[in-house]
């Protein structure tokens, strides 16, 4: 017999071998479509979830103590303005568009924004708002009308408190997988105590100096703090093959994109309002400026521990199913509790509780974008998304005075009734949105899961699509086969 005969010969074997065993052949194909549809994990990198992530979280924890947590001081201010009529002819609504301005213009410019720090990179970006913040702020303590004020301290400002949250919030996602959402609980949780050390501390310079001392004091404390964090953080964007863009239609396309926003518009009305409110509220039961600068600052000491409890809750049982009860639980108390409460203990347990609960978003934001969009769009994703929770942030304060009976420096709490229903009500709003986006997450991992080419659920997903009723039978399904 000749080579060539003998090699007939056994590819005939072996063919003959193949069609006698069709049960190894179907083995084998579903063993190499494991193989594609395996997710593919970044824990060869020694940075992800240990080691110089840590690192990261702290410099994370100082920006948002310096950002956040000085910003939720606006609240001592903005009593001080309204009762002292610092700037005369000045009416209540326009002092409250100062907060709202300080707070949602800058944001609401976020596309920009990130493409500029695509650009210059994460330091520049952070030097710039650092130098923005405090020159805001230093500025405004000079100033003698309204119109400055609305320059210096809301527009400038504004950008500043941008430029450096943008960058703190994105940044965590990609040092952090199994731990993101318990990392971005222990970094946000700055944001409590900055509100806890800036309120009481410039409620105290406010009443020895002036507020335009306090000002001043505030702007140089954050400026040298925000250095230590400047020298510490590192991008890895590029690691990641991060997306800097102003926008993306693939996003807009997402209608997981839309109960997202719906989440951070119905949560943001609720939070700023609630947070700017509690020191007129407690000054309308009688108490003193002071004692409501304390309510205040229970609101932000009730984060400092809540925020990390609910970042450890949902890495086990999943950000937006967490972040979905503890926004229903947040309206529960703010009907039973906060409009009811007539004396200073119970105002008081309740600023801790609410605290401790109402900042979820900006614990679970970070993990949800990368959940819906992947960490290559997450930027983008987050920048979008904040164009809406900034103008929700503008508007916030002026919606809770207007709603607000009565020009206020009198004692009556009834005349805060029409705002603490529209709170209660956001915060129904904000729980719908994220239950929903939960059932809409649930069907596409399903989506994920039929797929031979979805390969890795932090990489671009967003090309996934469901239909409604999935939608729905997700949002009533109790268990999932990913942490949602």
């Amino acid at each position: 017999m000749t080579q060539s005969e003998e090699d007939v010969g056994t590819d005939m074997s072996q063919t003959d071998n193949e069609k006698s065993d069709p049960e190894t052949a179907k083995a084998a194909e579903q063993a190499e479509k494991a193989e594609r549809t395996q997710p593919t994990e970044h824990y060869d990198d020694p940075d992800l979830d240990k080691g110089y992530a840590w690192v990261i979280c702290i410099a994370i924890f100082i920006l948002n103590f310096n950002t956040w947590g000085m910003n939720s001081g606006f609240a001592v201010y903005l009593s001080d303005y309204i009762n002292n009529n610092v700037y005369p002819g000045t009416s209540k609504e326009q002092y409250s568009f100062i907060g709202g301005i300080s707070f949602g213009v800058g944001l609401a410019l976020t596309p920009v924004i990130n493409y500029i720090y695509g650009i210059i990179g994460v330091k520049t970006t952070v030097i710039m708002g650092n130098c923005m913040q405090f020159a805001g702020l230093f500025l405004a303590s000079f100033t003698t009308k309204y119109w400055q004020l609305v320059l210096t301290q809301g527009l400038l400002n504004s950008f500043g408190l941008a430029f450096i949250a943008l960058p703190a919030i994105t940044l965590l996602p990609q040092y952090f997988k199994k731990k993101r959402t318990m990392a971005a609980g222990l970094a946000t949780a700055g944001a409590g105590a900055g509100g806890i050390v800036y309120n009481l501390g410039m409620q105290k310079i406010l009443q020895v100096k002036s507020v335009h001392w306090a000002l001043r004091a505030q702007c140089i404390i954050a400026f040298g703090l925000i250095w230590i964090s400047i020298f510490l953080i590192r991008s890895r964007a590029q690691h990641h093959k991060i997306v800097f863009t102003a926008y993306d239609p693939q996003v807009i396309r997402s209608p997981g994109f839309y109960m997202l926003t719906s989440y951070i518009v119905f949560c943001m009305f609720a939070y700023t309002i609630l947070l700017y409110t509690m020191v007129n509220f407690t000054t309308s039961l009688g108490y003193s400026g002071y004692q409501g600068s304390i309510a205040s600052a229970l609101v932000a000491a009730g984060s400092v521990i809540g925020r990390p409890f609910t970042g450890v809750i949902g890495d086990r049982g999943g950000p937006i199913t967490v972040a979905a009860i503890v926004y229903a639980i947040c309206a529960i108390f703010t009907f039973s509790m906060w409009i009811p409460a007539r004396n200073l203990a119970t105002v008081y347990v309740f600023s801790v509780i609410i605290g401790g609960l109402m900042g979820c978003v900006y614990t679970s934001i970070g993990a949800i974008c990368a959940r819906l969009s992947g960490l290559k769009k997450m930027n983008v994703t987050f920048s979008m998304v904040w164009v809406f929770m900034g103008l929700a942030g503008i508007f916030s304060p002026v919606i809770g005075l207007k709603l607000k009976q009565g020009s206020g420096g009198y004692v009556d709490p009834t005349q805060y009734l029409h705002c603490q229903i529209f709170v209660g009500f956001s915060f129904v709003g904000c729980s719908l949105s994220a239950f929903l986006l939960r059932g809409y997450i649930i069907a596409r991992d399903k989506v994920h899961d039929d797929s031979d080419t979805m390969v890795d659920l932090d990489g671009d997903v967003l090309h996934l699509g469901t239909d409604m009723k999935s939608v729905l039978k997700g949002v009533f399904q109790l268990r999932s086969k990913r942490i949602v």
